[in-house]
C-alpha cells in the first residue's frame, strides 16, 4: 500500500478513535458515520490497532497474482479459494495447508460451499458456473451463467443457486442444485454479492444502478420476482455483502467511496455508514465474537463490532499487501488471507487470530 493511502487511512482511523463522528482532516478525508436513523451510531472503545496475531503462513502453489473470494465448507473441514488470475481453485484445511489446486477456470471469483448437496460453487468467467464435488475434490460439470459473473449464493430449502451477473446487472438463478433451469432477472447496471437468507427464504443482492443510489435488492428463488429494494445513500459501488447473523441488518462493503453500510433489513430501512480501508471488497463475520472484518484492496483491515447498534469499530490491522479476502472459522476464531506475496514472494496462505483477554 502506498505510505500516502496508508496515512489517510490511519488518519480517519484516528479520527473515529477519538470519537469525532464528523470530523474530516485537512486533505478532506474523514469518518462519515452518518445515518438515516438518528441516534444509531453509538462511540464505542476501540483500539489503535486490532489484535491479531499470525498463527502461520502456508505456502500456496501457482502465481504471486490476484486472489478472490474464498467459503468454508464446514462438512469436510475445507477453504476453498479462487485464485482468481491464476485460472485455479485452491483447497486448503483450516490450518491452511494445501489438499488441491483445480486448474483451468479461467478467472474464478465467487465461491459458495454447499454441504447438504456435497458441492461447491465457482463462478468464472465468461459466464460459468463451475460445479465441484466436495468429498473427491474434482469438477463435476460447468453450467452457463450470465456475462461476468461474481458473486455466488446457495439456497439450500430450494436447491437454487443464485448468481450475480455482474457485467449484465442481473441474478441468475439456476435450479437443481445447479444443474437444472436458469432463469435471469435484470436488477441495474452492475451487481455484486449475492447471499441467501435462511429465515426469509430469499436472496438479497447489491446493485448498482444507473443514477444513485445503489441499492440491496431480495429475490424471491422460486418466482424469479424482486420482493424488497433497499435503497443505500452514501454507499457508492455497492458490492460485498453479508447478512448479521441475527437476520435484522445487511452488512455492504462501498469500494468506491471506501465505505460500510448497514442496511436494516426491516421497518424503515435505516442506513448507518463509516469509514473502511481504500477499497473494501471482502466481508466475513466471527458470529462467536460479534465481529465483522472488512478487507480492502488497500490491504488494509477494519474490524466492527456488530453486537452493538449502528457502525462500531473496534479497530484495525494490515494484514499484508493485497490482502483484499478473508474468511473466518467461527470454532476456532482463525482469519484466513490469501496473499500474492509471502515473506519469499511466493503466495501465502497467512492464518491470524484475535488476542483475546
Amino acid at each position: 500500500m502506498p505510505s500516502t493511502s496508508r496515512l489517510a487511512f490511519t488518519v480517519v482511523l484516528s479520527a473515529l478513535w477519538a470519537g469525532c463522528s464528523s470530523a474530516s482532516s485537512a486533505t478532506g478525508a474523514g469518518p462519515d458515520t452518518s445515518s438515516t436513523d438518528a441516534g444509531a451510531n453509538e462511540a464505542g472503545p476501540v483500539s489503535a490497532s486490532l489484535p491479531l496475531t499470525q498463527v502461520a503462513d502456508q505456502p500456496l502453489p501457482g502465481a504471486a497474482n490476484r486472489f478472490d473470494y474464498q467459503d468454508i465448507d464446514p462438512g469436510t473441514g475445507h477453504l476453498v479459494v479462487a485464485h482468481m488470475n491464476d485460472a485455479s481453485v485452491v483447497i486448503t484445511d483450516l490450518s491452511g495447508a494445501l489438499l488441491k489446486v483445480l486448474s483451468g477456470i479461467p478467472t474464478p471469483r465467487g465461491v459458495v460451499a454447499a454441504d447438504d448437496v456435497g458441492l461447491v460453487f465457482v463462478t468464472s468467467s465468461p459466464g460459468t458456473l463451475v460445479i465441484i464435488d466436495n468429498k473427491t475434490l474434482t469438477e463435476k460439470s460447468r453450467v452457463t451463467t450470465g456475462r461476468g459473473p461474481d458473486g455466488v449464493g446457495w439456497d439450500p430449502v430450494h436447491k437454487v443457486v443464485g448468481v450475480s451477473d455482474q457485467g449484465d446487472g442481473a441474478i441468475s438463478l439456476i435450479t437443481d442444485s445447479g444443474s437444472g433451469t436458469r432463469t435471469q432477472l435484470k436488477l441495474g447496471s452492475e451487481t455484486g454479492n449475492v447471499v441467501f437468507d435462511q429465515s426469509r427464504g430469499l436472496f438479497w443482492i447489491t446493485v448498482v444502478g444507473a443514477s444513485p443510489p445503489n441499492q440491496l435488492v431480495s429475490i424471491d428463488p422460486v418466482k424469479g420476482a424482486v420482493v424488497t429494494t433497499i435503497p443505500l445513500p452514501g454507499c457508492d459501488g455497492a458490492h460485498g455483502l453479508r447478512i448479521h447473523p441475527d437476520g435484522k441488518s445487511a452488512l455492504i462493503a462501498c469500494e468506491n467511496n471506501d465505505t460500510l453500510a448497514r442496511a436494516d433489513l426491516d421497518g424503515a430501512h435505516a442506513v448507518s455508514l463509516a469509514k473502511t480501508g481504500a477499497g473494501p471488497d471482502v466481508l466475513a463475520i466471527d458470529p462467536g465474537l460479534g465481529w465483522l472484518y472488512v478487507a480492502a484492496e488497500s490491504g488494509d483491515l477494519t474490524v466492527f463490532d456488530i453486537t452493538r447498534p449502528g457502525v462500531v469499530v473496534l479497530g484495525h490491522d494490515h494484514p499484508g499487501d493485497n490482502a483484499h479476502s478473508v474468511a473466518v472459522d467461527p470454532a476456532t476464531h482463525h482469519v484466513f488471507f490469501p496473499l500474492e506475496q509471502g515473506p519469499n514472494g511466493t503466495p501465502v496462505m497467512r492464518v491470524m487470530q484475535p488476542m483475546l483477554k
